[in-house]
């Protein structure tokens, strides 16, 4: 079951029907607010490193 919901969530997410939320993008160089912002748990969506 598992597999068919999992491969019809991908589809969505290539088609562009699907996002992930991003709460914010963070420069590598600064990786320590990055791991603040998770451990704040105020976040709403993903905390992206961008290198």
């Amino acid at each position: 079951m598992y597999e068919r919901h999992g491969a019809e969530l991908w589809e969505h997410f290539l088609a562009g029907r699907l996002r992930a939320a991003v709460h914010a993008r963070v420069p590598l160089a600064e990786a320590a607010r990055a791991h603040e912002i998770i451990e704040g748990r105020g976040k709403l969506g993903k905390v992206m490193l961008i290198p």
